[in-house]
């Protein structure tokens, strides 16, 4: 009989002792055989442990197309814009975005190159002939397609690469490390693994508190930092939740940010349900736009995805609604989907980090999120709830709901 991913952990630190918890949280997330993002099991949706943005409405995707055709007119609209979409999952973004760039500038649409990167591999993601459905072709490989000009997006991404926990103790930054107590797994303080952990504080500029407990994310920036590398012209959106690293590493998160979900629900332990649950903490934006500049980017802004969305024009699609004619409880539930992406207790706290590379001249700030919708909608549709996405209205507001039909 196959050892469980817990065994096989367990095996791990009898032999080699403790784990930095980045190991841990690498395996518990990432490994091959039981880690909780290669395994099969459902995590998005009713029936999952958590939902995204895209899940929630269509609109998401809408936006993001029009977003990703105004920097397509700002880069003097090439021939072919690729578009990278780090994280992309099953591709349901992707489907949104693509499905509706076609009522956009034909032009536009005929460039676009969407490709999604997915762990080990990467794909051409394309529109089915009847465009109700994306067909990605993955090939495995982490190597990026051509990315000469265009956008690298992410929705959700970095807050999943494996963490190092760290706690100020006696002025001196320990680490912490996952240990056996019989058969039960304990945290245990020792020494830095890497003395990139004390470097990252001074890149920063932050001093962790004294008592206070954090995560450090090393590989994100990394990750970053080839992204732009590759990226000869564009612009690079991450969408996330976090904050700056003096808000991240403030004394007033003494014990950090991380939690794991499991069926919608919290949990502070990640050392329950191995391989079961998703374990996540906040990202820092400063490292990330830090990483940026050092490779030559701009940082157009750092904002709330609630000022995203209204800036690229969400209100239109809100106010499009109410002219469709729709039965009550899908113009209800359309409605709640498109406002659960500005909800400040939810979405609309997330933050959006914009980069720039090779823009020339450099526009007006307000110009880089002005999209077509900001006159209204025009001759543009609004974009409506499928049965792909989470029936939010179902699941959130279940008071509200009666049964429809998705159209």
């Amino acid at each position: 009989m196959s050892q469980t991913l817990d065994e096989r952990i367990r095996e791990r630190i009898r032999r080699d002792g403790p784990l930095p918890f980045v190991d841990f949280m690498r395996l518990a997330l990432y490994d091959p055989e039981g880690g909780y993002y290669t395994s099969s099991r459902q995590r998005i949706g009713p029936e999952g442990d958590f939902y995204t943005a895209p899940t929630t409405h269509p609109g998401f995707g809408a936006l993001l197309a029009l977003h990703l055709e105004r920097m397509w007119h700002l880069l003097d609209e090439p021939a072919r814009f690729t578009v990278l979409e780090g994280g992309g999952g099953k591709g349901l973004l992707a489907a949104d975005a693509l499905r509706y760039s076609r009522h956009l500038t034909p032009v536009f649409c005929a460039a676009l190159d969407y490709w999604v990167l997915e762990q080990e591999r990467r794909g051409h993601a394309r529109l089915s002939e009847d465009g109700t459905h994306v067909e990605i072709a993955w090939e495995p490989t982490t190597d990026l397609p051509s990315f000469s000009v265009g956008c690298f997006l992410s929705n959700e991404l970095f807050d999943a690469f494996p963490r190092h926990r760290v706690a100020m103790q006696g002025g001196q930054l320990s680490e912490l490390y996952v240990d056996l107590s019989g058969d039960s797994f304990i945290e245990v303080v020792g020494a830095p693994s890497t003395a990139r952990l004390a470097d990252y504080f001074r890149w920063v500029d932050v001093q962790l508190a004294e008592g206070c407990k954090a995560e450090v994310d090393l590989e994100g920036p990394l990750f970053l930092r080839r992204i732009a590398r590759s990226l000869g012209r564009g612009f690079i959106l991450t969408i996330d939740y976090g904050y700056t690293a003096q808000d991240l590493y403030s004394p007033r998160r003494r014990q950090g940010t991380l939690l794991c979900y499991y069926k919608h629900t919290s949990s502070p332990s990640p050392y329950i349900r191995i391989g079961r649950q998703d374990i996540t903490a906040h990202v820092d934006f400063t490292a990330l736009g830090k990483v940026g500049e050092e490779e030559g980017l701009r940082v157009e802004g750092l904002m709330t995805q609630q000022r995203y969305v209204k800036r690229l024009g969400i209100q239109s699609f809100l106010d499009g609604l109410r002219a469709l004619d729709l039965p009550p409880p899908a113009l209800m539930a359309n409605r709640m989907a498109l406002l659960e992406l500005t909800r400040p207790e939810g979405f609309g706290q997330f933050g959006v980090l914009l980069h720039s590379k090779g823009l020339d001249p450099q526009p007006p700030a307000d110009e880089l999120f002005t999209t077509r919708l900001r006159g209204g909608l025009g001759d543009l549709p609004v974009p409506l709830l499928t049965p792909e996405h989470m029936p939010l209205l179902q699941g959130r507001y279940a008071h509200y709901a009666q049964p429809f039909t998705l159209t």
